[in-house]
């Protein structure tokens, strides 16, 4: 493997060079990939696990995470997990026990880091990697890893990742790929799907806003379902949405389903409307169209570069008017 990237684009230690010139992707057989997140950040390193699979035929490949985020785990694209405990029980763990776990770690060809975070960081330290690869915020942490490609809030996070394969030698063609073709196959129904909610509540729009955006769009699609997504948390019922609609045979209120349940559901919707939220990367993921509703932070990081995909947001990061959602999921509707 050759490395080959412009001085100041990233930065390579002299053992990277050393360590690549002497081994074949095929030569690698036990790749560490570092991930603490949610399971739409999940579905974003899926392109990558993709990549890494391809690019490294004979690597088996073992999953770090937390024991707070596990759920969405693509066990599908790796060999093995393995698991820090943030907490046991009511308790935080100790920084001795969460290195007596970090030890635990099998000993990597090469370590990726895709979370660049203080316990990632210290995972990455504490592992027998021979080769560290990362990608970081903060300048002085490329320091800690052989090899950092530099990370942008300006270019999507699922192909930002790839930077760190791209620096190896991969390449791909085309659109990303996430892999779930074959196990959620589409089957299109004419629904628009709705969820209100987030990881945090000052990343949901109004539920106001939502029942305004859902009572005229189900006047303008009347042929279309409209769907009110439950989710998994009791805040995440949006019954008073659902019950300020009364009368409109084509709203439904969609109750909470499994992992699986909500995959193929969402595969073979025509239109997710979300906030940023791990349902809308899910649907990204199912090749299924979506309109994410964004404030208070830039959407770049998390917005497709396909026409499937929009985002509604205003200069000033505030919470965006109804007639702009609407406006973006009629010209969505025209153009599909």
């Amino acid at each position: 493997m050759k490395l080959n990237f412009r001085p100041k684009a990233a930065f390579a230690s002299h053992k990277a060079f050393k360590y690549l010139k002497g081994n074949n992707p095929a030569d690698i057989n036990q790749i560490v990939v570092i991930r603490h997140a949610a399971i739409g950040d999940f579905m974003n390193i899926r392109p990558f696990l993709l990549g890494l699979k391809s690019f490294f035929p004979n690597a088996k490949i073992t999953l770090s995470t937390i024991n707070t985020y596990v759920y969405g785990i693509p066990d599908d694209l790796i060999d093995d997990i393995h698991i820090i405990d943030r907490t046991i029980g009511d308790k935080k763990t100790s920084i001795f026990q969460r290195i007596k776990q970090i030890k635990r770690l099998p000993q990597a060809d090469i370590l990726f880091d895709l979370t660049d975070s203080s316990l990632s960081l210290f995972t990455a330290i504490f592992s027998r990697a021979k080769l560290k690869v990362g990608y970081s915020y903060r300048p002085f942490r490329r320091f800690f890893y052989d090899i950092s490609t530099l990370r942008s809030d300006f270019v999507l996070e699922a192909e930002s990742v790839l930077h760190m394969l791209y620096m190896l030698g991969y390449f791909r063609y085309g659109d990303l790929q996430y892999g779930y073709e074959a196990k959620y196959p589409k089957q299109k129904v004419k629904q628009i799907v709705y969820f209100a909610g987030a990881s945090m509540k000052n990343k949901c729009w109004d539920e106001d806003k939502f029942t305004a955006l859902i009572d005229q769009l189900s006047i303008e699609y009347p042929d279309y379902q409209h769907v009110i997504l439950q989710g998994i948390r009791d805040d995440e019922k949006f019954l008073e949405i659902y019950n300020s609609l009364p009368g409109r045979d084509n709203v439904v209120l969609q109750k909470t389903m499994s992992l699986d349940e909500v995959m193929q559901f969402l595969a073979n919707s025509h239109l997710l409307i979300s906030n940023d939220t791990g349902i809308r990367n899910m649907a990204i993921a199912m090749k299924t169209p979506t309109i994410g509703i964004f404030f208070d932070i830039a959407p770049f990081k998390y917005w497709p570069n396909e026409k499937i995909h929009d985002c509604v947001f205003n200069e000033d990061y505030q919470q965006p008017l109804v007639d702009d959602v609407l406006s973006s999921a009629c010209n969505m509707m025209n153009a599909l």
